[in-house]
This record gives structure tokens, C-alpha cells and sequence, in this order.
């Protein structure tokens, strides 16, 4: 039986209505109309409220519901790749500032990386898995990667937010 079936009938059992099922979660009626139509998945935070106010156990709740336990795994494995993306992008972020700060030549980065090496990494990007990224490379490899691409691309971010800068300051002239 599906987590959004045994929702209702936990629910049924206790003669309460969504709407009262809602207010104990503090969430609103659409929502546990949608998950036990299963259109959305509850958080793990309203799965332990409701396992609690069923006086069932977790495993009770969720056991044999191989979609949820395929979504859930898919949201994690996702997540995990969005963040890893994301440190990288913040590290690139702060490197891009102390290059800035330190008067750099930013147009003589991309001197050490070759032409080829992007183009390989590229195509490697399109053809990996990315459900399986963290079976393929390890996570600090991943994050390698991405920074090494980012850093590729300094120059072209720095052109951009001179131009803005540029642009923006110009506006302010005209005004006056």
C-alpha cells in the first residue's frame, strides 16, 4: 500500500477530517489532499508528526512504498549535487573577489588551462548520470571540476560586471 493510501485510512480510523488532520500538522487540507492523492510528498517532519498522531511507527508508515523510497532517494542524490555545485560557485564567488583585491591579471588565468581540457570536460558534463555522480567521482573530484570550470570563465564574468558597473555608473551621469 502507498504512503498517500495509508494516510486516508490512518485518517478515516481516527473519524478525522483533512481539514482536522491539517490544523494538528499545522499545515493546510490541500496538502494532505494532494498526498494522499499522492500528487506531493509529505517532509520527513510531517511523515514523523503523522506516524506519531497514527501511533504507528515510521517503518509502518512508509515501509512497502517503493515510489516514495524512489523519490526520496532521487531528491537526496539531487540535493547532494545541487550543494556541491553551489560550494563551488561561492568558492569561485570569493576567489573572483581576492583576485579583484589583490589587482590580478584575471586575462592571463585561462593561460594555464588548455582549450582541450574544456572541451573534454564539457562533453564528460553532458555525459554523465547525474543521479550517479557520486558513484563516478568522488565528491572532492566534482567539486575540482566545477571550480576549475568556473575559474575558467573568470575573464568573462569579470566583463560583465565591469560592463554593469560601467553601465550603471554612466545612468547615474546622465542623470545628473
Amino acid at each position: 500500500m502507498d504512503l498517500g493510501t495509508k494516510i486516508k485510512v490512518q485518517r478515516e480510523r481516527k473519524h478525522w477530517s483533512q481539514q482536522e488532520l491539517a490544523d494538528q500538522i499545522h499545515i493546510s487540507r490541500q496538502s494532505i489532499s494532494k498526498w494522499e492523492q499522492n500528487r506531493a510528498l509529505p517532509s520527513i517532519t510531517n511523515i514523523i508528526m503523522m506516524s506519531n498522531l497514527f501511533n504507528m511507527s515510521l517503518d509502518e508508515l512508509m515501509k512497502d512504498d517503493a515510489t516514495l523510497a524512489a523519490q526520496m532517494d532521487a531528491k537526496m542524490k539531487v540535493s547532494k549535487t545541487l550543494r556541491g555545485f553551489l560550494i563551488s560557485l561561492l568558492s569561485a564567488f570569493i576567489l573572483f573577489i581576492i583576485i579583484k583585491l589583490l589587482n590580478v591579471d584575471i586575462y592571463n588565468i585561462s593561460e594555464y588551462f588548455s582549450d582541450t581540457a574544456l572541451i573534454i570536460a564539457i562533453i564528460i558534463m553532458f555525459k554523465i548520470d547525474w543521479y550517479q555522480l557520486d558513484k563516478i567521482v568522488s565528491k572532492k573530484v566534482g567539486l575540482l571540476i566545477i571550480f576549475t570550470l568556473i575559474l575558467y570563465f573568470v575573464p568573462v564574468i569579470n566583463n560583465f560586471i565591469m560592463s554593469f558597473i560601467a553601465g550603471f555608473q554612466d545612468g547615474i551621469n546622465n542623470i545628473k
